[in-house]
């Protein structure tokens, strides 16, 4: 559901087509309450309230079994307490962006800026327009669209506080100065401009800043500026050097690994086959050689890299991965060591207990992925059983065996 800009019922990611003024305004209505029944009486006062329809409660019951229509017969719920909508937060755009600002102003809090900058962000990409314009004029949706507008408010302050930490200063200064004409009284984003302004070098325009913003709030409230706004003009006078961004410390090296082998580096987590992982570890325990089978494409090979990540510990002579795809010919394998102009490579997988993982092994190449030392582990990943493959003899002792 979503209540930013075009309200809009979605279901796969389509849009769910919901006719008619007073169909809309009843599921805006149930949507706004979150899942929490709204009585029979509200829904009728709140959209027949002007007393044209003769039979309110008879109107209520024709638009609830449209909707149900619409949508599906479970997704109004009847109980005593009057008509719910069956949705849950993860449904509702403005709940996510409700979620995701609140998670980023935890992350500023502890100082998390680049991650609280980019779950802002994330927040505030939420919002395609306004929420709930098309009801404006209705009444009953007059608080949730203040709140949220609100809410975008907060959060995109809390992001341009984190990127400045960042140092984007220079990049925010036009960002600022826009919302700094849209809401002219909002000291918040005043002082924000005024830093920004300072540490891009335009101290003169930094206090010219604080004066229209002094200005502005004598002249239409007759206050003074608040203490923040007061402090950051005298240290930005005194050219405090505290207002100064802190350079980001310089990238860490990434420290090399405890166990040679060419392993990549995950980019995603991996769910939801821990069955699969414990067999294969049980398995390469007792077998120099573990096979897994499976049609292209069910994930063969990313299981067999996982499974030999797991294990590299238990392999200090390293743990490699053999890229395999493609290789129909014997005489191609010995193109695909991990590190072929390196001599110690074979030596090591030979004197020392080491594990390889071959991914999409052809049945071309036979078995010439598996004799070799008694202490190296081999896990292949084929859509062949191994016992399919034909015989093949021993790879020439100048090639790396595995």
């Amino acid at each position: 559901m979503k209540l930013f800009g075009e309200f809009e019922a979605v279901r796969g990611g389509e849009a769910i087509p919901v006719r008619g003024a007073k169909q809309r305004a009843l599921l805006a209505l149930l949507a706004l309450n979150r899942g929490n029944p709204v009585s029979a009486d509200r829904l009728i006062d709140l959209l027949w309230g002007d007393g044209r329809t003769a039979k309110p409660a008879n109107a209520l019951q024709a638009q609830i079994v449209q909707l149900r229509r619409t949508l599906e017969a479970s997704a109004i719920v009847t109980s005593e307490a009057g008509y719910a909508l069956d949705v849950s937060g993860a449904d509702l755009d403005a709940a996510r962006f409700e979620d995701l600002v609140a998670e980023g102003r935890r992350l500023s809090a502890e100082g998390e800026v680049a991650r609280a900058s980019a779950v802002l962000g994330d927040a505030l990409r939420l919002r395609r327009g306004e929420p709930l314009s098309e009801f404006a004029y209705a009444g009953f949706a007059d608080a949730e669209p203040a709140h949220l507008s609100e809410l975008a408010l907060v959060a995109t302050e809390y992001r341009v506080a984190a990127d400045l930490e960042l140092g984007h200063h220079n990049e925010l200064v036009g960002e600022l100065e826009a919302l700094c004409r849209d809401h002219p009284l909002r000291e918040r984003l005043w002082e924000l401009l005024m830093l920004a302004l300072y540490r891009a070098g335009r101290q003169a325009e930094a206090l010219r800043a604080f004066t229209e913003i002094r200005d502005r709030l004598v002249d239409e409230l007759g206050v003074d500026p608040g203490v923040r706004l007061r402090e950051l003009e005298t240290r930005v006078l005194d050219h405090d050097p505290s207002l100064v961004a802190e350079q980001p410390p310089a990238p860490r090296a990434p420290a090399p690994p405890s166990v040679p082998g060419n392993l990549p580096e995950a980019l995603s987590r991996f769910l939801g086959r821990d069955a699969e992982l414990e067999q294969v570890g049980e398995a390469i325990a007792t077998s120099r050689l573990v096979t897994l089978i499976g049609p292209g494409g069910v994930g063969k090979t990313r299981l067999a890299v996982e499974a030999a990540a797991r294990l590299r510990e238990q392999h200090p002579g390293g743990t490699w991965l053999i890229e395999l795809a493609g290789v129909t010919e014997p005489s191609m394998i010995a193109l695909t060591w991990p590190s072929p102009s390196n001599p110690g490579w074979t030596a090591r997988a030979r004197s020392t207990k080491s594990s390889m993982a071959a991914g999409d092994a052809s049945p071309a190449m036979g078995m010439r992925i598996s004799p070799g030392t008694s202490s190296a582990s081999r896990l292949v990943a084929t859509r062949r059983r191994a016992g399919t493959f034909p015989k093949q003899s021993r790879p020439e002792p100048a090639k790396p065996q595995l």
